[in-house]
């Protein structure tokens, strides 16, 4: 397997050479150069379209705050994510910043049905039923590329602009099924969340920014950010929250921000502890994480105990023993 000098044949194992209509400049040069070692290809197909998905390492050189550093690099921002607005940043100058979420699926749904209608009327394996799937498949291709798109833009603005940014863990499967409405649970496929976290791991360790991904439970849009007293909703899709103590109308979005960005500072507010923060530097090679346990920090008390933390996809669980073989916290049947 390899990148061919002309940059657009790539030859596979027992396939054979394959004209690439995109040109592969980007990966020949490292592996020419010898600062990249190709693992493996993958050939699949989707939306009608054959793909090769080249798997390599590659020396990259990490920015240091000497080099390139964020413009803002002593402010600290929070980042809430959400399905109104694709994310709402609030930082400590006092800035409030909205990403509007595009919905991609939401915006092309009409269109959708009219393919579908479309590609049911004609007959498999006919002229008409392979141009109505291939337009089919070209609103599902656009869809995707205007989320990854929308997500890169986010995420290279934080890492680019702030020096701390705090973000929140979030529990997608979970959202989706206390949606309960089905148009509700295609709102959360829709927005895509769970890829930004991934992305802005690797951007702010490559960029010399730091990362920090508060605790799953912390209730940063229930909690009134200037009282700390929980917010009350009549929905619980509200936008807007009322305060129990002022009856102060507070934007939920907004008010999660600002508890972001004033993590773990300001979470004493909440019942809920929090983890210590996650910073990207401790990244290891897998980017999931550098270590299986955290300290849990008792925000009432000021002690520090150790808690497990459940592990990554593909990460060992290592627990401390108690001396009988048993890890603490697990009684045997």
């Amino acid at each position: 397997m390899r990148l061919e000098p002309d940059r657009r044949t790539i030859t596979l194992p027992v396939i054979g050479a394959l004209r690439s209509r995109e040109n592969t400049r980007r990966v020949e040069r490292h592996l020419t150069k010898g600062n990249a070692h190709l693992f493996s290809m993958t050939l699949s197909e989707r939306w009608g379209r054959l793909f090769v998905s080249v798997n390599y390492a590659v020396r990259t050189k990490v920015i240091s705050p000497s080099g390139k550093a964020p413009s803002k690099p002593d402010v600290r921002a929070g980042t809430d994510l959400g399905m109104r607005n694709l994310a709402t940043v609030a930082d400590t100058e006092g800035d409030v910043t909205i990403f509007p979420n595009p919905a991609p699926l939401r915006a092309s749904l009409t269109e959708r049905r009219a393919a579908g209608r479309e590609l049911s009327r004609r007959i498999p394996g006919s002229r008409g039923h392979r141009a109505a799937k291939a337009k089919l498949a070209r609103l599902d291709r656009r869809c995707v590329h205007l989320r990854l798109e929308s997500h890169h833009q986010l995420t290279r603005w934080l890492v680019d602009t702030y020096g701390e940014n705090v973000i929140e863990d979030l529990d997608l499967a979970a959202m989706k099924r206390s949606m309960g409405r089905r148009a509700f649970r295609r709102s959360v496929s829709d927005a895509a969340l769970g890829q930004v976290r991934p992305m802005a791991v690797y951007k702010a360790e490559r960029f010399g920014s730091r990362l920090t991904v508060a605790d799953r439970w912390f209730p940063s849009s229930q909690i009134h950010h200037d009282c700390g007293c929980k917010l009350i909703a009549e929905h619980k899709l509200d936008k807007m929250l009322t305060c129990a103590m002022t009856g102060e109308a507070v934007d939920r979005d907004t008010n999660a921000a600002l508890n972001l960005r004033d993590w773990p500072e300001h979470a004493s507010c909440g019942s809920v502890g929090a983890t210590v923060p996650y910073v990207s530097s401790s990244v290891g090679s897998n980017g999931d994480g550098g270590s299986d346990a955290q300290t849990t920090a008792h925000l009432g008390s000021g002690r520090q105990t150790g808690t497990p933390v459940p592990a990554v996809r593909g990460e060992a669980r290592t627990e401390p023993s108690d001396g009988r073989g048993t890890p603490q916290g697990v009684h045997p049947r």
